[in-house]
């Protein structure tokens, strides 16, 4: 088990080394009237974490409580 864990970070590892080398391009990104240039993989980067705390914020539910029920 400790074998695939260890492979599996590899492979997964691997990917983003690859994923990063192929979006060092630079873009341009206007919002309203600002225009920012930045590489893509820090624009996917900050999709990516803005994503999850997204998905954070709206899953968080309340669980009944016993009285509740």
């Amino acid at each position: 088990m400790k074998k695939l864990k260890s492979t599996v970070a590899i492979v997964l590892g691997a990917l983003v080394v690859l994923i990063a080398f192929q979006n060092m391009a630079s873009v341009e990104l206007t919002l309203l009237f600002w225009t920012f240039e930045a590489s893509r993989i820090v624009l996917i980067a900050i999709c990516v974490v803005i994503g999850f705390f997204l998905g954070r914020i709206t899953s968080t539910h309340k669980q009944p409580s016993q009285e509740d029920q």
